[in-house]
């Protein structure tokens, strides 16, 4: 019975967010020029016979293609709790898809964040190169972290560290402090596949749905369909005493249709990680990760390409520390042991499960140890009602459709990468959400269940 009462009530809180979200959203401004009502432009074509000059009209911008979009928004996540803030978007800044991104949010528990983000700028003495730089930070008024304090011995009883697959709900630190974050992207196109003669990607929309123009999901061979990159990722971050920094380094192929919204086709990537030990990091530190993605577009199997999407997606991920069990003596404690500074990531950089990407109904890393294993499954179904049009005010927002999803999910993090370990006593997940389309850009809110309660989470794009 009180189980029951407890859904009940995270169900009123799911309805009364979705409102309080929609009347805030009233009150968004949305700047346009007369030349964006045209949604879309032919890719550039490399070929022997392109003049530098074509490239470069193609990346410039003019003034009057720029949009503007301003979203007020309010909130709530476990890690934040309720919370209110603004958003602005800025697309065609000096490129066709470049977009420059910046927000912020107070929340109730102290919580004070913001964020720019600058996507998709190529060089234009060389387009096949483009950055995408990430700044953010803030200060968290309560945040828990899943970690042993400093003092604490870690022996091999996985029960005695917080984080592990054993340990329990409330094994955590609770800290406040400041987050700093900051990432630049540097982003190489292969010349295979959609890449070799479309270095420019530039889909035609009807009503935020994909008409032409995929970017790859056409055949499973990376030499005929889809782009290949080659990622490489300088990276900072401090989240309260928890510092680390270095350089990731990946292999990605995005062979989907669209890959804001995908339909069909896949996503590969892996990728290796380095903290090298400079400046203020914890301890240098390894890892290897694998992040496998399938998109399967019912509608046209089962009815057709005109109809609305109707997706199942699934992702797979694996990771591993190389530097676990590895780690430097520092000192010697008053009995005269050994005072080991192990070379492992920081709870939140590794190996770790929960929050808004992977098992959504735990905190955000809420498990964390050498290795984890995740499996995803979820259905996206884009529905034929959108409230946006119902009034002239809402219109302006420029929301092109909700979509429905519902998801399942399992996980396990283990003390080592094994088959065998990763998948016993795995944690799960399930849950909906919402998906509103609004400016080539995914707004998220889901909520879900597990063996240790309820969750809900708000974000921007698709958790896979």
């Amino acid at each position: 019975m009180k189980m029951m009462i407890k859904l009940i009530a995270n169900m009123r809180l799911i309805k009364n967010v979705f409102l309080l979200l929609l009347l805030i959203s009233l009150f968004s401004v949305e700047v346009k020029s007369q030349s964006d009502i045209v949604k879309s432009n032919e890719a550039v074509i490399l070929n022997d016979d392109l003049k530098q000059e074509v490239i470069e009209d193609s990346l410039n911008q003019k003034k009057d293609e720029i949009t503007i979009s301003a979203l007020p928004f309010a909130l709530y996540s476990e890690i934040f709790g309720w919370a209110a803030g603004g958003f602005v978007g800025v697309q065609g800044l000096s490129q066709k898809n470049m977009s420059l991104y910046m927000g912020g949010l107070i929340s109730t528990n102290g919580t004070k964040y913001g964020f720019i983000q600058i996507k998709e700028f190529y060089l234009p003495f060389y387009p096949r190169l483009y950055i995408a730089p990430d700044i953010l930070g803030g200060y968290f008024g309560v945040l828990n972290v899943y970690k042993d304090p400093p003092t604490t011995l870690i022996e091999n009883d996985p029960k005695l560290r917080a984080g592990s697959n054993e340990s329990d709900k409330n094994d955590y630190m609770e800290v406040s402090g400041n987050d700093q974050w900051y990432e630049l992207k540097f982003r190489f196109l292969l010349p295979i596949g959609h890449g070799k003669d479309e270095v420019y990607f530039s889909p035609k929309l009807e009503n935020g749905i994909l008409k032409s123009g995929e970017m790859g999901g056409t055949h499973w061979n990376p030499f005929i369909s889809g782009r290949t990159f080659i990622d490489i990722k300088p990276f900072y971050r401090k989240r309260v005493a928890f510092a680390t920094n270095g350089i990731e380094f990946a292999l990605t192929r995005e062979n989907t249709d669209y890959y804001v919204n995908p339909t069909r086709g896949s996503v590969q990537k892996i990728a290796f990680r380095r903290d090298f030990g400079w400046f203020d990091t914890m301890a240098p530190w390894s890892v290897v990760e694998t992040d496998l993605r399938w998109y399967l577009p019912l509608h046209e199997i089962f009815c057709d390409k005109n109809s609305l999407p109707k997706v199942l997606a699934f992702d797979f991920w694996t990771v591993n520390t190389l530097t676990w069990d590895s780690y430097d003596v520092v000192g010697l404690d008053p009995e005269g042991n050994e005072i080991k500074q192990y070379h492992r990531p920081p709870p939140y950089a590794g190996a770790y499960l929960g929050g808004r990407y992977r098992l959504r109904a735990f905190y955000e890393g809420r498990f964390n140890d050498r290795a984890a294993i995740y499996y995803g499954a979820e259905y996206r179904h884009i529905i034929d009602w959108n409230p946006f049009d119902l009034w002239s005010v809402t219109e302006k927002l420029n929301v092109h459709w909700l979509q429905l999803a519902v998801f399942a999910e399992a996980g396990r993090v283990a003390p080592e990468w094994n088959i065998s370990t990763l998948h016993t006593d795995m944690k799960w997940s399930a849950g909906g959400g919402i998906r509103i389309f609004m400016n080539n850009l995914i707004l998220r809110m889901d909520g879900a269940y597990s063996k240790e309660g309820f969750y809900m989470q708000m974000f921007v794009d698709h958790a896979f």
